[in-house]
């Protein structure tokens, strides 16, 4: 197993041996599935030789199972969240570390579109709280001049569980379309999904997504992008992260940034936007989706592994830690053909000393793991500018390594709903002969509210969409193999 780099060709080490028989079962975030996923199958071979396992669930399961002890790691793009129906922090100490990074996109299926989709935050917010439907909308075609949108009704795929993309992509509406946001989750023609949080919020980003008239609702990213990939899904579109789309061929929107470009989620426009994330003193980020330049793309985010700092063998650490080490170097280099972006030189080498220094029996890295760290970060000033290398030796700021983290340790509203919004200048141009600064939002945001139709189906998929709700709820739990208590509340 070797990775190549710009220096040339770096050969994996020769790993300490694992503990005979140790391994580690984790479950979470399927915004990080596909990376996660990789790396287990990149350890699993010599010479690591490691037994660590992974579901890709969603956050909310991913902190819930960590918390109960089901799991030895999990997965979450967000912290634990201090309501009383979230899922308590777990009482034993732990370790948020950052470990992917990657862009929501929007992955659509429009049969015989020319040229990529454009979407502002106003229209793809719009979309995904039912205001616009139909994809030859003024609002989408204010995105797009000059392209021939079809008179094709648009079906949004959402996610039916407790997911940090449902999270981070109400945070991203909430910062930057707030009325329209607050006009959605006041009206009453949405509803909640049995059993999830019934008290939507304006201003506090949650992980269920209301339900509305012509949204398709899907359990986990990968059957949200099966379902948009399904051959009659025309017109159907979801927010996933950018891999699933790869994975699938299918193409994602372009999005207007702060700066007025509209910017695919690659490596470096994903790593641009984060530039502007503010990390916290245990270790996750506030993110910023007003930073300005002409390569940053929004919504971008952070994922985290959950990790314990007592009550296991050393020899567990040994192996998380092994794992680690891979996943913040050498795993790093195949982020970008995975649909990811690296982290940068700060966050790797953060995450590798919490684990060497919190974790007993961890192990530190290699002299190729060590030489595969990326050279620097990419920083909000080199941004700006339009750079898109970092600067070796240049790195963003980062917490210090924290005391392990315990329960009442998060603060209310600490993921930054209006930190970003719109601060940054916009230029006067953009990218793909889009519109200029300010977008196209004429419309009154009551637009989530209006000609909403009264069947949620067309096409062939005449069941209620509350009816597929409740089945995949059920499904998903059953496929989960662990009963969860009806009480149970989670943001």
């Amino acid at each position: 197993m070797a990775i190549s780099t710009v220096a040339g060709t770096i050969v994996a080490p020769a790993a300490p041996a694992a503990a005979s028989g140790v391994g580690l079962l984790g479950a979470g975030s399927s915004f990080a599935g596909p990376e996660i996923s990789q790396w287990t199958i990149d350890t699993s071979k010599a010479p690591y030789n490691l037994n660590i396992a992974y579901t890709s669930s969603s956050s909310a399961d991913g902190r819930y199972e960590f918390a109960g002890q089901t799991v030895d790691y999990g997965v979450t793009d967000i912290e634990y969240q201090p309501y009383p129906f979230d899922t308590a922090s777990p009482k034993f100490p732990f370790i948020y570390v950052p470990v992917t990074a990657g862009g929501l996109s929007f992955m659509y299926h429009i049969a015989g579109l020319s040229g990529t989709l454009q979407l502002s935050s106003y229209s793809a917010c719009a979309i995904f709280t039912g205001g616009v439907t139909n994809w030859d909308s003024p609002v989408i075609q204010a995105d797009n001049p000059g392209v021939s949108l079809p008179d094709l009704e648009i079906h949004p795929v959402i996610r039916s569980d407790l997911s940090g993309t449902n999270f981070v992509f109400q945070e991203w509406c909430i910062d930057e379309e707030p009325a329209l946001w607050s006009s959605f989750v006041n009206s009453p023609t949405v509803e909640n999904y049995p059993g999830q949080v019934g008290d939507l919020s304006a201003t506090q980003p949650r992980s269920d997504w209301p339900i509305f008239p012509n949204a398709i609702s899907q359990s986990g990213s990968a059957n949200a992008a099966d379902t948009v990939a399904d051959p009659d899904s025309d017109g159907y579109i979801t927010a996933v992260e950018t891999a699933y789309a790869l994975q699938r061929g299918f193409p994602v929107a372009s999005v207007k940034n702060a700066s007025g470009y509209y910017t695919q989620p690659t490596a470096v426009d994903v790593a641009s936007a984060l530039a502007y994330a503010t990390q916290q003193p245990n270790g996750t980020h506030i993110l910023n989706f007003g930073g300005i330049g002409p390569h940053v793309y929004n919504p971008s985010t952070y994922s985290y592994m959950l990790i314990p700092t007592t009550g296991w063998s050393a020899a567990k650490g040994n192996v998380i830690s092994q794992f680690v080490d891979y996943d913040l170097t050498l795993g790093q280099h195949e982020a970008p053909e995975i649909g990811y972006a690296s982290l940068g030189l700060s966050l790797e080498r953060y995450g590798v000393n919490q684990v060497e220094s919190l974790v007993a029996g961890a192990v530190g890295t290699t002299s190729p793991e060590a030489a595969a760290y990326a050279c620097g970060d990419l920083t909000p000033a080199e941004v700006q500018a339009g750079q898109t290398q970092p600067t070796c030796g240049v790195v963003n700021a980062t917490a210090t390594t924290p005391a392990s983290t315990n329960a009442g340790s998060t603060v209310p509203g600490s993921r930054g709903a209006g930190v970003g919004g719109n601060s940054g200048a916009e230029a006067s141009s953009s990218v793909g002969g889009g519109s200029a600064a300010g977008g196209p939002v004429p419309a009154d945001p009551a637009v989530s509210l209006s000609g909403i139709p009264g069947l949620a189906f067309t096409g062939g998929r005449p069941i209620p969409i509350a009816a597929t709700g409740g089945m995949l709820f059920v499904v998903g739990f059953l496929a989960r193999r662990r009963l969860r208590a009806r009480s149970m509340r989670r943001v």
